[in-house]
């Protein structure tokens, strides 16, 4: 039984063995409708807004939901030394990032660098501003709403899939999910995953692109630097036991060199797994201890 309803400037899908209950249903609209209000960077009442406005030492109350992925993408931050930060609006925006998609023309600018440590404290619902940098969840938003839904359905139902824009969370207690990755120019199949439990994220520079200048720029920044990633891939899909995870090592992965990924990423996230594209169209598959041409 499929349903599916547009929310985080995606089309979301739910694939579920039973029908889902229009009671449920109604839920999974209100949180989603919630989401799309609540941690957009777009809109300027939204708690993500309001928390953007703080000054420091100034705090605000949000929702049990929000301060949740809040504080998990703050320990990511933390935890791969900045390769991965939900704290770039200020450099999106200068990457000329300042409207929701789509779009094909910007105007950019410099911008000062990224923060260099987490510039808000969380204890509880309270959020306190403790230095400069403002919150863009952009993909870990995304992947944590589709998680908080999975977990919802997955207490009734037992057989289940999610999608969100390039994101898909599964679970099966029998036959494993048939997950196809597409080339991001062609968008012919490439490959297939076969998945029972876990999660699967696909982030490339080819969908969200832009020309200022002349010169095209994407959405995908160094967390470091605040700029736009300059790397020899194309695409990365990253498998992983959950969407939060397997969003940032695809974002990691851009950022790394081979050996950076066996040495850093593979030590933060042991049981996910890689597959590449590269500019020169080779394709590789990558997992902890082990890099290799993949051939399909």
């Amino acid at each position: 039984m499929e349903r599916q309803l547009y929310a985080m400037h995606n089309q979301v899908r739910f694939v579920t063995d039973q029908p889902i209950d229009e009671a449920e249903w109604e839920e999974l609209v209100r949180f989603f409708h919630y989401v799309d209000r609540q941690w957009s960077r777009f809109d300027k009442q939204s708690e993500v807004s309001r928390l953007n406005r703080l000054r420091i030492g100034d705090t605000l109350s949000v929702s049990l939901p929000l301060a949740r992925l809040l504080a998990r993408a703050t320990r990511y931050f933390e935890q791969t030394e900045r390769y991965f930060s939900p704290f770039l609006l200020a450099q999106q925006q200068a990457n000329g990032y300042r409207q929701s998609f789509p779009f094909t023309q910007a105007v950019a600018y410099e911008e000062v660098a990224p923060p260099e440590i987490a510039p808000f404290i969380i204890e509880g619902c309270d959020v306190t501003r403790v230095g400069g940098g403002f919150i863009d969840l952009g993909g870990i938003g995304k992947g944590a709403a589709a998680m908080i839904a999975a977990q919802r359905l997955r207490k009734s139902w037992s057989r289940g899939l999610i999608e969100a824009g390039g994101d898909v969370i599964v679970w099966s207690e029998e036959e494993p999910w048939n997950i196809t990755i597409t080339h991001p120019e062609t968008e012919q199949r490439v490959a297939d995953m076969q998945l029972r439990q876990g999660a699967i994220a696909t982030s490339n520079r080819v969908y969200r692109s832009w020309k200022t200048d002349g010169q095209t720029h994407h959405h995908l920044l160094d967390g470091r630097t605040g700029r736009p990633t300059r790397s020899p891939i194309l695409q990365v899909t990253a498998s992983a036991p959950q969407l939060y995870e397997a969003e940032v090592m695809t974002k990691l992965a851009f950022q790394m060199t081979e050996t950076e990924r066996q040495e850093k990423l593979f030590r933060w996230f042991p049981k996910g797994r890689l597959l590449i594209l590269d500019t020169a169209g080779e394709w590789r598959s990558e997992q902890k201890g082990v890099s290799e041409t993949w051939t399909g």
